[in-house]
């Protein structure tokens, strides 16, 4: 079992189609802000320098990284200042019960500055309802490493 420190989570964000069918985007934005876990940064993808959005999310408590890609082509990752990096939990490998158990004991004292981000090799069925009960909140998603599950408390300072 690995149980270290990573970048963090990542919320991936395109609204360069919003923005090319003449949509607009702040909804979508703010939307995924919300739903961010201690920890994790928004990556927005645009066709320019989104400066007024570094005003707002700043007021918020964000930092900003902002770089061009290339013509149209912007990359901004938003940070809330003070978020701990997640604690990375890898229990790819171990037999039930122990990925359960483990998750629940990194949980305990876990502050709400953090996430836990648990690197599985299967959706935790069993964990999940588990989570429900005791109100944590959770995201699951995929990459090279398997499946990942976000879990963190919804009361976070702001």
């Amino acid at each position: 079992m690995d149980t270290s420190t990573d970048p963090g989570p990542r919320t991936e964000l395109d609204v360069r189609p919003t923005l090319a069918a003449g949509g607009e985007p702040y909804s979508m934005i703010m939307e995924a802000v919300e739903g961010l876990a201690p920890g994790e940064t928004l990556v927005l993808r645009s066709p320019f320098e989104p400066t007024p959005l570094h005003r707002v999310l700043a007021g918020m408590g964000f930092s900003h990284a902002a770089r061009e890609l290339g013509d149209d082509d912007w990359v901004t990752e938003y940070r809330r200042a003070g978020d701990e990096p997640a604690l990375v939990l890898d229990v790819r490998g171990l037999r039930p019960p122990e990925p359960l158990e483990r998750t629940l004991e990194a949980l305990e004292g876990l502050p709400a500055t953090r996430a836990l981000l648990q690197v599985n090799d299967r959706v935790p069925a069993f964990l999940l309802p588990l989570l429900d009960e005791r109100g944590y909140v959770y995201r699951i998603g995929e990459d090279a490493r398997g499946t990942l599950v976000t879990i963190w408390r919804p009361e976070r300072p702001r």
